[in-house]
């Protein structure tokens, strides 16, 4: 399952990334960040909600002790859409979308903090030669340097997301599936952005169909999918290598940007996009290791019993 896990997160990067372009051709328009980030959570809602509710079970159902932390994915899931999309309305979208994945990063950190995850060189090295890949995507970094209001943002995402990852992970040990959490993530995001809509320019839209298919299309194919099929892997696969693989998203949003907007891509950016696919193909290559080697036998009980609730959580 783990592989299939890295494909659904595969197919989630590509689908952000398109995301991410699609959000920059109404940006150019009249649709602000803020404004797009609320009406994307109230028709995912609605499209997810209305599927979910047609499937015989307990769809929408979360264990009760699970729900403190449903609620905190929820109000992450919130911190990560507002400021991808307000670093994408700041800078060219590639830039944006690499701060985003500067995520590795702060998982790394955060795991070190916590002592959730053993940070060993191999890591650090694919973390590294990841965020390298990042900054010549960017085109050398000129927008993290000029655009300071940007690079706060974007860093801000990429926090809020290495969070939301790493939450993620511990969402399959308390019982919560991968479509639950998905529709109460965007349920949650849906009361955020419904109290703030006094302070929103939704009554000022004048929809046009081409805004409404763009709209349409990154709400449900770019939105309901991709993170229900990132839930779905982060059960599988850990925060760290998902992240990574996730800066595949960055990519595909150049190259969309590149024929939606005419963004060009340098010789810089190509040899990011080199140094992603290859730190990419390193941290599958690790994790397919980590799946086909033997698990060790326990010394005693007691490190029977730490192994198992450590392969439980």
């Amino acid at each position: 399952m783990r592989a299939v896990g890295m494909v659904a997160i595969f197919v989630a990067a590509i689908l952000f990334g398109a995301a991410g372009a699609a959000a920059k051709v109404l940006f150019v328009g009249t649709v602000s960040p803020l404004d797009l980030t609320a009406i994307r959570s109230f028709v995912a809602c609605a499209v997810l909600g209305s599927i979910m509710a047609l499937v015989p079970g307990r769809s929408f159902h979360i264990p009760p002790p699970a729900r403190p932390m449903a609620v905190a994915a929820g109000i992450v899931f919130v911190v990560v859409n507002a400021t991808f999309y307000l670093a994408i309305d700041m800078m060219n979208v590639a830039a944006a979308i690499t701060l985003e994945y500067t995520s590795p990063f702060f998982v790394l950190v955060l795991g070190a903090l916590f002592g959730s995850r053993r940070i060993g060189g191999r890591d650090c090295g694919i973390v590294a030669l990841s965020l390298v890949g990042c900054f010549l995507l960017t085109g050398g970094g000129g927008e993290w340097v000029r655009l300071s209001a940007g690079l706060a943002v974007g860093l801000a995402c990429g926090l809020a997301f290495a969070v939301f990852n790493i939450i993620g992970n511990a969402c399959k040990a308390r019982g919560i599936g991968a479509t639950a959490l998905t529709f109460w993530n965007f349920a949650i995001s849906s009361v955020v952005w419904a109290a703030a809509l006094p302070f929103l320019g939704l009554h000022r839209l004048e929809p046009t169909a081409e805004m409404v298919a763009y709209i349409g299309f990154i709400a449900v194919v770019a939105t309901i999918l991709p993170y229900w099929l990132l839930l779905f892997g982060l059960r599988h696969v850990d925060a760290l290598p998902a992240t990574v693989i996730g800066l595949l998203d960055p990519l595909a949003a150049g190259l969309m940007a590149y024929f939606l907007l005419g963004e060009t891509l340098t010789p810089a950016n190509m040899a990011g996009i080199a140094l992603v696919s290859l730190s990419v193909i390193l941290v599958t290559l690790s994790e397919r290791q980590k799946s086909s080697a033997p698990a060790k036998s326990p010394r005693s009980p007691a490190e029977g019993t730490a192994l198992l609730e450590a392969n439980n959580g």
